[in-house]
């Protein structure tokens, strides 16, 4: 896990020696020889922080009837840190995954986990994580199904691109402590001797909508950017595929930023603009046909609020994991889409109105059904903060909770990459995503929907918004203002 002391409130018993799993297995008392499909998840964080300690499994191995397994990968600098050379090549947390996953290729089967049944699950970075698993040549053969979440291998935080440096970044590190800069090897060497804590105290530079650390092109994971190997179609397809996210992605990554309450006057919601242009080589430009298409209002601030959230959770969410979807099925992959529209009164995060990114995570990991489950001993993260966090929860809850675990757990148990339907828990069919755009909007009800595109979307279908050195059209014909 990761060992910054700012998380101290949550994590306590911090360690660099990190590198565990855990394997959560239903109780069998009936068959002792049945072999249950695998479910393996890798916990999001920015690729910073977070434990997969801190998911508990019970829940979702019990009603599912899989096995779960959790795991830990290192952190930050520890487990991406690069100098674009031999000497600190980055990618040390997925070369962990990888690891992670050829031991429970070896060994789950002790723990009743079928070897060849094996879906590996994560959400924002975790789903970043996953994805970029079916495009490593080093994974091959290890799963056989992936749920990417709110974060895939085309997301802008999937991995270290232009204009960032990781170089300038591994400098400013090592400034910071001390260390000469003058060369890669020396300055490796002599963040080495440096103690984990001390380093990961180090705040990194970087851009405040933007990952401090991230997975990178290194010729050995991965050989090229997911975009281009999606093209190629070198990527492994014999797997199948569910992705998605929830509806209003971006609420609280804004909400740390800049005060939402208000909304945004002109000049703040200029400032976004640059902000988030500010993520692109040719930024001036960038900045430009965005301001042409998404104006901002002068007499309404709510609606630059409301405009902002929207361009941010489509660039970082929506597009990428349509553009996803899109590519694989168009590549014969079976993949299936879905949105998590479910907003309970009940969440024990901040109040807010919105579907909010990760929210989903309690219901997948059974929080509002874990009244009924005493605390377990020893833990990282006491049941209290988190899976009991409140006896608010409801009948309601814990039944889309009961319908989220009975979704993911059913994916996990298909039984080959060609598997074309899904049986949702009402009954009904869920087609995988085609032509037609299929998704499977979860909320009180279950509804299969066409086209997941926001009218902003059409933006991106012009804008290359995957090409992060491309100019944009300088032209504002792509949308006309009635339909932002």
């Amino acid at each position: 896990m990761s060992l910054r002391r700012d998380l101290g409130q949550i994590f306590s018993n911090i360690h660099e020696d990190c590198l565990f799993l855990n394997v959560y297995a239903p109780k069998n008392d009936s068959d002792p020889d049945r072999l249950y499909p695998v479910m393996v998840w890798i916990h999001g964080g920015f690729f910073f922080y977070d434990s997969g300690s801190v998911y508990d499994g019970r829940i979702l191995a019990s009603r599912g009837e899989v096995i779960v397994v959790t795991l830990n990968y290192r952190l930050g600098a520890l487990g991406f840190l690069s100098t674009d050379d031999s000497h600190a090549s980055g990618n040390q947390g997925m070369l962990d995954q990888v690891l992670a996953l050829k031991w429970v290729k070896r060994n789950i089967g002790f723990f009743g986990g079928d070897p060849e049944q094996v879906t590996i699950f994560g959400e924002s970075a975790g789903g970043a994580s996953v994805s970029l698993h079916m495009f490593s040549p080093l994974s091959e053969g290890l799963f056989q199904g992936v749920i990417a979440m709110s974060g895939c291998a085309v997301s802008p935080f999937a991995l270290y691109r232009p204009p960032f440096s990781q170089i300038k970044n591994a400098r400013s590190l090592a400034k910071q402590l001390g260390c000469p800069l003058y060369s890669s090897k020396v300055m490796v060497e002599c963040l080495k001797q440096i103690p984990a804590e001390d380093i990961v105290r180090v705040e990194p530079e970087r851009p405040v909508l933007y990952v401090p650390y991230a997975p990178r092109v290194d010729g050995y994971f991965l050989h090229d950017v997911p975009e281009n190997l999606l093209k190629k179609g070198l990527f492994h397809r014999n797997v199948r595929v569910m992705t998605g996210f929830v509806h209003d992605e971006s609420t609280s990554f804004i909400s740390k930023v800049f005060d939402e309450s208000g909304g945004y006057d002109v000049t703040t919601y200029d400032s976004l603009l640059n902000m988030f242009s500010s993520m692109f080589l040719h930024s001036d430009q960038v900045k430009s046909i965005l301001t042409c298409h998404i104006p901002p209002s002068m007499n309404d601030s709510r609606q630059n609020l409301q405009s902002y959230m929207q361009l941010l959770s489509e660039y970082q969410f929506r597009a990428p994991h349509i553009h996803l979807a899109a590519s694989l099925s168009a590549l014969k992959t079976t993949t299936w889409f879905y949105e998590f529209n479910y907003q309970s009164p009940n969440y024990p995060g901040p109040k807010s109105k919105r579907v909010l990114h990760s929210i989903e995570l309690f219901y997948l990991f059974g929080a509002p059904l874990f009244r009924t489950i005493p605390c377990p001993g020893e833990r990282n993260l006491t049941c209290l903060q988190l899976w009991e966090t409140t006896p608010n929860w409801d009948k309601e809850d814990r039944r889309i909770s009961e319908i989220f675990i009975d979704i993911w757990s059913s994916f996990a148990k298909l039984g080959s990459a060609n598997s074309s339907l899904l049986m949702l828990p009402n009954a009904k069919s869920w087609s995988p995503f085609d032509f037609t755009q299929q998704f499977l909007s979860i909320n009180t009800t279950l509804e299969i929907r066409n086209e997941p595109k926001h009218q902003m979307l059409a933006l991106w279908d012009e804008f290359p918004y995957l090409d992060y050195y491309a100019h944009p059209s300088n032209s504002c014909d792509i949308l006309h203002g009635n339909d932002l």
